[in-house]
């Protein structure tokens, strides 16, 4: 019973349709951030920006979510998140790699998005190109018993549909992570493309949501939800990521006396390094004196 209990709570953190059966619209959504962003001080719901944009009311409601996906949102709020306002500042209609690069993290490494999150942490570490029968066969065997037939048939079909538009048509093709053979074989590659100061955004990032400022490399090219993971990286690969930032001197790599880990430096964020990219500058200090807490993992 316990353990029944622990599933149902999992599942209801966990959200199945992202999408809600639309593809994504950069030009809607850069709309909707712009009215926040202009109105910032206004009180905003949905009607709100209904009234000062045009677009119709499920539509708005389906751009927050794919936006709240990636970031763009504070929580449940219609409050620009610091990442999202960044992008409505810098990057409008999302055109650069960059910001496609900390959004695809931060879509598939939430484990709150159900589907996004399978796929690149679950799925596509199987290593077997599948077409998209396949590839619904296999979400079907993952997600088996945890919802309705219906969901499955329904839901699961519109949010791959989302998800394939997206990577293999639609923004996130320009990281050209996801690819789809003559055969219609869909299989994820290993990106190769990092800009060193989004990776390094990502990497305090994912540091600061542990509460950890030391992680060991193996461990980050293993734990889902890591950017090695969601980027398909192997540990040989990110070591070499890894030592670009060294050399920068954004964080430690540790590898004398045994070590093979990273240790963020004290002092900087994640969103210095995300603030240091849009702004065309070297990132600061911003916390001096104070460190991440943590334990090494």
């Amino acid at each position: 019973m316990t353990n029944n209990k622990k599933l149902v709570s999992e599942l209801e953190k966990r959200k199945f349709q992202v999408s809600n059966g639309h593809y994504f619209e950069a030009d809607n959504l850069a709309q909707i951030l712009n009215t926040i962003k202009v109105n910032n001080k206004e009180e905003i719901n949905l009607s709100f920006i209904e009234s000062n944009t045009g677009l119709p009311f499920r539509q708005i409601r389906n751009r927050i979510s794919v936006g709240r996906a990636l970031g763009l949102f504070e929580g449940i709020s219609l409050k620009l998140s610091p990442f999202g306002t960044l992008v409505s500042e810098f990057d409008l209609f999302i055109d650069q790699k960059e910001t496609l690069e900390y959004m695809h993290y931060y879509a598939a490494s939430n484990y709150t998005n159900l589907i996004w999150y399978e796929l690149f942490n679950t799925v596509f570490n199987d290593n077997r190109p599948l077409n998209y029968n396949e590839l619904t066969l296999f979400f079907r065997k993952i997600l088996e018993g945890q919802f309705t037939e219906k969901s499955l048939k329904d839901h699961l079909a519109k949010e791959l549909r989302f998800l394939m538009d997206l990577y293999l048509e639609k923004k996130l093709k320009k990281l050209e992570l996801v690819y789809r053979d003559i055969s219609q074989r869909i299989y994820r590659v290993r990106y190769s493309k990092f800009t060193p100061l989004i990776l390094t955004a990502i990497l305090y990032d994912f540091c600061e949501k542990r509460k950890a400022n030391l992680y060991q490399i193996e461990e980050l090219a293993t734990t889902p939800g890591s950017p090695a993971v969601v980027f398909g990286v192997d540990s040989a690969a990110f070591r070499q990521e890894i030592e670009k930032l060294h050399d920068f001197g954004w964080l430690r790599y540790e590898t004398t006396h045994g070590l093979d880990q990273i240790r963020l430096k004290p002092g900087y964020t994640s969103l210095e390094f995300l603030k240091a990219y849009y702004e065309n500058r070297e990132p600061e200090v911003t916390q001096s004196g104070k460190t991440v807490s943590g334990e090494l993992f």
